[in-house]
């Protein structure tokens, strides 16, 4: 057998995840970079940050659970090749019979790993692999594995968006190969992210005079033209171009033929208020008979960004203030996002009111001095949402990495059953904690404990969070088929008790009054 074994990925994750060392993550992670070649220097990379080539694959933990069901223990080794082999067999199956099938398939991969692969399996398919590795970190390791300088390989990533191909450029080509990393028309470009503010006051305290714009609970997309060739991609860089006809014909018939604009999708009811996020999604998700489906189900798009015009180039170096002018000139008015300049809190204020009021998510702030910053979460764009809260109940807490080493970190979140006495699984989070609050959850949830393994404490169900959302969305990665969007800790209520918290029938009439 060649190529690189899934088991010794395995064995450097866990020595990865046994040190709060930068310098030493880093030079685990580039040793295990060196190991690889060709196609599988990519697989380690991406494995190294939970994700998969073939993106997500629609297998949740009901999945796993049946092809993994009284396997019997094995010494079978297994190539990063061949699992690569298995998932991208598994991502291709559609159709009737197809669930069986893909179960079939991971259980024929997890008949050839060992315990300690199979546990990393399920999580990579899952997207819940935690090694400690953030992905700055493994830029870092790269850059030290192919001898190059961290802010090369960092750039080449803003570019290229896939670490994969960013690693194997570095360790095959080295400089040479990262240089071809820029931006291109018809390449998609790693989004610019933003961080979440308290109100308007909080972000005009950061940024002084400000950019406000409805956000959108839409599909971010990115709409590139270069002469008559359109292509758009999503948030996650994923070519979408068929299933948006409508944007393709509106682009084309632009007066410029060169340029790159980034905005929102979205699905509006005739009297112009959004249809909930799922229902864009399963527009946007509609690969077959979209003719049809967009006659019933028309999208709708405004941009808030350019990044490329004919003439001027890129001008992701160019502040927010210039390209929001140049966007303004460059398409019709009906297109662009809503939006103002101020420093005044009030005003601000008013116009997320007013945004809330349309039915929209909430509004952006965005700083008018800021160049674009592809793939990167900053200060420089703050969202502000109105937040539905709900009292739920710790079940689990993960062990913190970095600078949380140490503590337990990542909730593992339930709703009561009222009918059955039990509590169901609604997600995980880690957002929102101070310092703190981690350090006394910690000590309370150890109080509580039942059970542990490597990553992962249990406990008794007790100790009950308020958490603050922005949308539940169907998931088929936890027992109740629904999961919490953009959750985060607001406050522990030790001085309420388990019976009291919310339930699952709860969550499920507030998913159902979504919809509506």
């Amino acid at each position: 057998m060649t190529g690189m074994e899934l088991a010794r990925l395995v064995e450097g994750v866990g020595a990865v995840r046994a040190t709060s060392k930068k310098t030493e993550k880093t030079r685990l992670l580039a040793n295990l970079l060196l190991q690889a070649q060709g196609r599988e220097t990519e697989l380690v990379a991406l494995y190294l940050a939970g994700t998969l080539p073939q993106g997500r694959i629609g297998v949740g933990w009901r999945m796993i659970e049946e092809a993994i069901k009284d396997i019997p223990v094995t010494d079978a080794a297994l190539t990063l090749s061949q699992v690569d082999q298995v998932i991208e067999g598994v991502a291709a199956d559609e159709g009737a019979g197809s669930t069986a099938r893909k179960v079939q398939a991971l259980r024929g991969l997890f008949e050839r790993a060992g315990m300690a692969e199979r546990e990393f399996l399920a999580q990579l398919l899952m997207g819940e692999v935690r090694q400690g590795a953030l992905e700055g970190l493994l830029l870092d390791a790269i850059a030290k594995a192919a001898s190059l300088p961290p802010a090369e390989v960092r750039q080449a990533f803003m570019f290229s968006g896939n670490i994969g191909e960013v690693a194997r450029s570095a360790l095959e080509q080295g400089a040479a190969g990262l240089a071809r990393f820029g931006l291109r028309l018809l390449t998609p470009v790693s989004p610019m992210l933003a961080n979440s503010a308290e109100d308007t006051a909080e972000a005009l305290d950061r940024m002084g005079e400000a950019a406000f714009e409805f956000k959108l609970d839409g599909a971010r997309i990115q709409v590139h033209r270069q002469g008559d060739e359109v292509r758009i991609f999503t948030r996650q860089l994923q070519d979408v171009t068929d299933r948006l006809p409508e944007i393709v014909e509106w682009t084309r018939a632009l007066p410029v033929e060169d340029i790159l604009l980034e905005g929102e999708t979205i699905a509006l009811r005739p009297d112009g208020r959004p249809h909930p996020f799922q229902i864009t999604m399963r527009r946007l998700g509609r690969s077959k008979d979209v003719a049809s489906i967009r006659q019933e189900l028309p999208l709708f798009f405004f941009f808030f960004d350019c990044l490329y015009l004919a003439d001027e180039g890129s001008l992701i170096a160019r502040p927010y203030r210039e390209r929001t002018k140049i966007l303004a000139g460059s398409i019709p008015s009906a297109s662009q996002i809503p939006r103002i300049l101020t420093r005044d809190p009030e005003e601000a204020q008013r116009f997320l009111r007013r945004a809330l009021d349309a039915g929209h998510e909430g509004a952006m702030a965005k700083s008018l001095l800021a160049p674009y910053i592809a793939g990167q979460r900053g200060y420089h764009w703050l969202k502000l949402k109105a937040a539905t809260t709900l009292d739920l109940v710790v079940l689990a807490a993960e062990w913190g990495h970095g600078r949380r080493s140490g503590w337990l970190s990542n909730l593992h979140l339930g709703a009561r059953d009222s009918e059955r006495g039990q509590f169901v699984m609604l997600g995980k989070t880690f957002k929102g904690l101070t310092d703190d609050m981690l350090r006394w959850q910690t000590e309370k949830l150890l109080s509580l404990e039942i059970g542990r393994d490597r990553w992962t404490v249990s406990a008794r169900p007790e100790l009950v969070v308020e958490i603050a959302f922005n949308e539940i969305q169907e998931s088929p990665r936890y027992p109740g088929g629904l999961a919490l969007r953009f959750a985060r800790v607001r406050r522990f209520r030790p001085d309420k008790p388990a019976s009291e918290s919310d339930t699952i029938q709860t969550v499920r009439m507030l998913f159902e009054r979504q919809r509506q």
